[in-house]
């Protein structure tokens, strides 16, 4: 389909104008008698060409009229032109003919309406299937697209500018089979379509320029006019609206720029693999009359593959981005600099290493920041000793009371470890963004394993805090659930109870404790539905809450086979080791001090005995137990201090924790239940 604004000097007979009000409403009259009479022209010429095309007058002022043309079906526009002129028995100079957008041509169409010059444009629009590309009507849903007209450029431009891109070994090939052929009048189909793979949006950018102008030259296209169209997987769009949007680019091209992630083995409910499915269709159905070029990153061998099943038919030339080597990547940076300028220097080159391959963003990169050094430091030398904000941010430290928190606590290395890499990674993104690490949100859900005592509750709590104080997450509640709280009472109330769940822990942190009693001996009851529910809501909801799992080892790896799917979405296992004598010591002592007092030598020794016999027992409560001791030691303190003699108590007695004081918990034995009778 194309699209035409056509602009001439039609001659009027008159003598010359007087600027009075008389003569400005004499005008206006003849502009609108004139604008009829080429209307009811433009008409007949319409009748003649229904089957391919509509032809109108948008607007006439002083002679210059302006008028639109869109044809669905092949047309010499030329002789069409000068076979209105000559029909209608005009007199007319300077003709403009060009192919436009179907954004002007909707204003142009718009414009004749208002001057009564077109009936119905909506009619119009709609016998050409353009309203939903036009007007967001209450059937169709917004499509945002760009249209391009091509700049004109000679074989020889093209094969310079082809030079440009690291495409050589499949760009240059394609060039050569494209202008090998015999240029043909009319176009008559399309042998092959194209998928052009790189990272950087400017190189394929200009190869999709560059391989239309090819093709243009050589007849297999008509239109000079393009669309291109960004497509996410994971957005939902109007398969009438897409398809409407390639029957305009009947006899042209259609670029489809597919960015966002495709997984074939997801099995998420978000529609992303149907949509994906749709749009082959379409591409398959107009792969006779619309030229596709695909943009996709350059690794992206799941994307890729699912297009190949689904495509059919079509044949598609692939033109991948390569890597520069040595002196490529040298000769690129080089007229980089040229480009801007500047001189290189051994700053510069020293940043390429022997024998390593780099893709254009990369090296943009290395060039960027090279750039932006020698700017303060050579071109503008009177800014060479303010500290960069990279270097700002690379040298910050955390931020927040919970981040000191969690420092101060004893022992904890692999939780802090995994904490200090999130908050890394989170600088990280902001550090190296333009050489192209991707901004991801840190939402990776998790297992805290360990026995009970060992902080995993007050870490979950902290690492909230911490995300939230550092802007890794947007709002950084917990939302702590056990089965009680996931699991309905009746039929159907467990899905949307999880759901519910889910829905609070936006933005922050779902920590679901003794995960395992979901489906502890509970096969095919509520607790499944609950599990199944859980991982359909971690991949729906997977860039935007933290979901963390928590409990004993060895039921937490019964709980993962219980279903497949779940061990695959959790990104990180964190274990939280049984704390040591040692540690459980100076656990104690920061109990001790943070109720303000203070364990004397000997009550630390007695402490570090009652210690040792613990950690030979299984499940003996880890921190817990220490908090115990040292509250039993606390009430037994004051109870000695009640039967002293009140004048002689000191200060520094009501402080201390002495060895009496320190007192070995009670073990509780687990009840036997007997069969029988009691003897």
């Amino acid at each position: 389909m194309q699209f035409y604004k056509i602009e001439m000097t039609i001659n009027t007979k008159g003598g010359e104008a007087v600027d009075t009000p008389k003569d400005r409403v004499g005008r206006r009259l003849a502009n609108r008698d004139l604008g009829n009479a080429i209307s009811v022209i433009c008409g007949r010429f319409s009748e003649k060409i229904l089957d391919k095309g509509y032809f109108f007058i948008s607007d006439a002022s002083y002679g210059e009229c302006v008028f639109g043309l869109v044809l669905r079906d092949y047309l010499n526009v030329d002789d069409f032109v000068e076979s209105f002129v000559k029909k209608g028995k005009l007199e007319v100079e300077n003709i403009e003919i060009r192919e436009t957008t179907l954004h002007e041509f909707a204003q142009l169409l718009s414009c004749g309406e208002r001057n009564s010059y077109v009936h119905d444009e909506y009619e119009i629009l709609r016998e050409f299937e353009l309203e939903d590309l036009v007007h967001t009507g209450p059937r169709g849903m917004r499509l945002d697209f760009e249209e391009r007209i091509l700049r004109e450029r000679n074989k020889d431009a093209v094969y310079l500018a082809a030079k440009n891109y690291f495409a050589k070994d499949t760009f240059v090939p394609e060039l050569n089979r494209i202008y090998a052929g015999t240029p043909k009048k009319k176009a008559y189909g399309h042998p092959v379509d194209y998928m052009i793979e790189s990272d950087d949006e400017r190189t394929q950018e200009g190869i999709t320029q560059l391989l239309i102008q090819a093709l243009y030259d050589v007849g297999r296209i008509e239109n000079r006019r393009y669309c291109e169209l960004e497509l996410c997987p994971e957005e939902h769009y109007s398969k009438k609206t897409v398809e409407s949007l390639f029957k305009t680019c009947t006899g042209g091209t259609m670029v489809v720029s597919i960015y966002g992630t495709v997984n074939p083995d997801d099995d998420r409910a978000d529609g992303s693999l149907y949509f994906l499915e749709e749009l082959c269709k379409i591409i398959r159905r107009h792969c006779c009359d619309v030229l596709t070029i695909i943009q996709l990153p350059r690794e992206c061998t799941a994307l890729r593959m699912k297009i190949f099943e689904t495509i059919g038919d079509c044949t598609f030339v692939e033109i991948k981005e390569e890597l520069a080597i040595d002196k490529t990547a040298i000769t690129y940076l080089k007229e980089r600099a040229r480009d801007r300028g500047v001189r290189t220097d051994k700053g510069l080159m020293a940043r390429v290493e022997k024998g390593h391959g780099y893709l254009v963003p990369e090296l943009n990169a290395i060039f960027d920041e090279w750039y932006s050094k020698k700017l303060k430091t050579t071109v503008y030398s009177q800014y060479r000793n303010i500290a960069e904000a990279k270097t700002e941010v690379k040298d910050s430290k955390p931020k927040g009371s919970a981040y000191e928190e969690l420092e101060s606590m004893i022992g904890l290395d692999s939780a802090k470890k995994m904490i200090h890499q999130a908050l890394d990674s989170y600088k990280a993104q902001k550090l190296f963004r333009e050489k192209g690490l991707s901004e991801d949100t840190f939402c990776n859900h998790m297992i805290f394993t360990g026995n009970p005592g060992t902080a995993k509750t007050s870490v979950a709590r902290l690492f909230a805090r911490i995300l939230k104080d550092n802007d890794v997450i947007s709002k950084g509640q917990i939302v702590e659930v056990g089965r009680a709280d996931l699991v309905g009472k009746y039929v159907g109330w467990t899905a949307p109870t999880v759901k519910r769940k889910f829905k609070e822990a936006l933005g922050g942190i779902l920590f679901i404790d003794e995960a395992y009693s979901l489906v502890d001996d509970r096969d095919g009851l509520y607790g499944d539905e609950a599990i199944n529910t859980i991982v359909q809501e971690m991949e729906n909801h997977r860039d935007e809450l933290i979901v963390i799992f928590a409990g004993y080892p060895d039921k937490m790896e019964g709980f993962l086979d219980k279903n497949p799917g779940l061990r695959s979405r959790i990104a990180h296992h964190i274990h939280f080791e049984d704390y040591n004598t040692d540690e459980l010591c100076r656990i104690a002592d920061h109990i001790a001090s943070q109720k303000g007092l203070v364990i004397d030598e000997g009550a630390m020794e007695r402490i570090k005995g009652i210690m040792e016999e613990a950690c030979t027992q299984s499940d003996f409560g880890n921190g817990r137990y220490v908090r115990n001791v040292i509250e039993k030691a606390r009430m037994a303190q004051s109870s000695r201090l009640v039967h002293m003699d009140f004048d002689s108590i000191s200060q520094d007695d009501v402080k201390t924790i002495r060895a009496e004081d320190i007192q070995t918990p009670v073990k509780t034995e687990k009840p036997v239940n007997k069969i029988g009778f009691a003897v």
